[in-house]
């Protein structure tokens, strides 16, 4: 036989090509349908986690880059009407313009200063970004049941033909509560007494904060990580700043009587010999659940903020003398809580009535594995974050204490209001802001050498906003309007069913999630569940997990990614 003779058919290749394009047809299709399915996120309600529309700024002065959502629409694709005109998209370049306005100016997190072009007259032509593009893991949730803190893509139960993503914070057969920002869940008993008309599944009553039982819920690290917000980070000092230009208010603060601290026209922080504090200036610098992403376009406000009391500081400690003591401290609920190490090796948690005789009081400490070094930087970060405490160096937590304050002490020490006041207050007492303190914030370092502190930063936790129904849906007044949203006060404690979650968005500001959720459509209320403000089990599509094509824009007609954004989603 000759080699020509040995060599397949043209036919018969043909024949498996077409074969093989078939079966990856068909796998792919089952693919989507049963494994994998990609999906892209319209709106800024899981920012700065998960993107929709937006717009890129970057600070030329400070280096620091962010996200502002598109000023060309609100949150429900509603264009927003502008004094001196309307933003828009110009169809031909794809950007964001100011029809009849001036440019874009928005202000950097990192400087609290306006950002502008490199003319000072403001930016013009942003280009508006589309939404990241993430993966979802289809009926993995038919095998496993969800964990809390999954980013979940679920029907939306008031319209279930629109897909909405958020993230998980309430479990079947658990009541569940938001107070102060943070999650409280409990399972309830057959004790519990019904004290009014049921609002879900179970009971709800006035005095259901009261009841035995609650639990924070406090967030696994990798999902922590994953939401910390940045306030601020000294390598984004301004370089206006650095050049000794006024303007610039540093949050890091040195005592008044402390001249050992070179702060000044500096991105690290030097101090000699002795003991030195830095506190942070909430006046100038107020720690609040504020999203730069919500930004708009004046004269629009940002939605109303909360003071913010979860935090974590970090920075890199050089010391000359491995002999130091480096502490944070932060003041909030009428408490103090001090995480620090003492001699280079003691690691050691404490707490105390904030009252300037009280006595420290010890909740946990041990050794550390090896001293501080004196020729090297050690990367340090301090966490006060849902009623916990952590210390990690390098990255590894080397200590951690709790403090478990149930829902009513946390009212109580939060906001110095009783259960009684609560539930026998106006509706809208838990979403007053000013009720609120600010937290206080401070690092104490101590040596008989000096040291000098390197990528200063604060970070908050976010903060699950109270809220009252109101005007929320297409420019409907909710079913209830004026009652406190779901989740947000002891009458309105959702009990879930034992196929009922409940959900919240990243971005709580400027998310319409469960708590704010009005009635299911009819076809759910007859196919799966009526009750409001839940998401039935049988709605739930599966667990984000991977940005694979991130923050999509056009130019020159072709879609550009942003590959350095692809990333796992926790």
């Amino acid at each position: 036989m000759s080699i020509a003779d040995s060599r397949p058919s043209t036919l018969f290749t043909v024949k498996e090509t077409l074969t093989s394009v078939v079966i990856a047809f068909v796998l792919a299709f089952v693919a989507r349908g049963f494994v994998v399915e990609a999906f892209l996120i319209p709106t800024g309600s899981m920012a700065p986690t998960l993107l929709g529309q937006h717009m890129k700024m970057r600070a030329d002065n400070s280096g620091y880059a962010w996200d502002v959502g598109p000023w060309d629409f609100d949150a429900a694709g509603n264009p927003l009407a502008i004094q001196g005109g309307r933003s828009r998209i110009n169809p031909q370049t794809n950007r964001v313009e100011r029809a009849g306005g001036g440019p874009i100016i928005v202000t950097d997190p990192m400087s609290r200063a306006p950002s502008t072009g490199p003319t000072g007259e403001g930016l013009s032509n942003v280009p508006l970004m589309a939404g990241d593009r993430i993966f979802v893991l289809k009926y993995l949730y038919s095998i496993f049941d969800p964990n809390r803190f999954d980013v979940a893509v679920f029907k939306n139960p008031r319209d279930p033909g629109v897909n909405y993503i958020k993230r998980l914070v309430g479990l079947p057969g658990e009541q569940v509560a938001l107070i102060d920002g943070d999650v409280f869940t409990r399972k309830p008993t057959p004790d519990d007494a019904t004290g009014g008309p049921p609002l879900l599944r179970g009971s709800s009553r006035a005095d259901s904060w009261s009841l035995p039982g609650w639990q924070i819920a406090r967030k696994p690290e990798i999902a922590q990580r994953a939401m910390w917000q940045p306030v601020f980070n000294s390598e984004y000092t301004p370089l206006d700043a650095l050049a000794g230009k006024p303007g610039f208010i540093n949050p890091w603060q040195g005592e008044a009587s402390d001249s050992g601290w070179q702060i000044a026209r500096r991105r690290s922080y030097l101090h000699g010999p002795g003991a030195g504090t830095l506190t942070w200036n909430a006046v100038q610098w107020p720690i609040s659940d504020a999203y730069a992403y919500n930004e708009l376009p004046p004269p629009r406000l940002r939605p109303r903020s909360y003071p913010v009391s979860d935090v974590a500081v970090s920075f890199g400690l050089l010391p000359q003398s491995p002999k130091i003591d480096a502490s944070v401290v932060v003041t909030t609920r009428g408490h103090q809580f001090r995480i620090g190490i003492f001699q280079g090796s003691r690691a050691k948690i404490e707490s105390r009535v904030f009252e300037a005789t009280a006595e420290w009081t010890t909740l946990a400490e041990g050794e550390l594995s090896s001293p501080l070094p004196a020729d090297r930087v050690t990367n340090l970060e301090f966490w006060h974050v849902d009623q916990s405490l952590s210390l990690w160096v390098e990255g590894s937590r080397v200590l951690t204490a709790d403090y478990d304050w149930t829902p009513a002490e946390r009212v109580q020490n939060a906001l110095n209001l009783s259960m009684k006041e609560v539930a026998e207050g106006p509706s809208d007492m838990l979403t007053d802001a000013s009720r609120y303190p600010q937290a206080g914030v401070r690092i104490d370092l101590v040596s008989d050498q000096g040291y000098e502190l390197f990528r200063v930063s604060l970070a908050r936790d976010i903060h699950y906003q109270a809220a009252v129904y109101g005007i929320v849906e297409n420019g409907q007044p909710h079913s209830r309007q004026g009652e406190p949203a779901m989740a947000t006060h002891p009458s309105q404690t959702p009990t879930l069913g034992p196929d009922q979650f409940f959900a919240c968005g990243d971005n709580s500001p400027a998310s319409l999630d469960l708590r704010l959720m009005d009635a299911p459509d009819p076809w759910v209320s007859r196919q799966f569940d009526d009750d409001m403000g839940v998401i039935p089990r049988q709605l739930l599509i599966g667990r984000a997990f991977f940005v694979y094509f991130p923050s999509i824009r056009t130019s020159h007609n072709l879609p550009v990614p942003d590959f350095g954004r692809m990333r796992w989603i926790w």
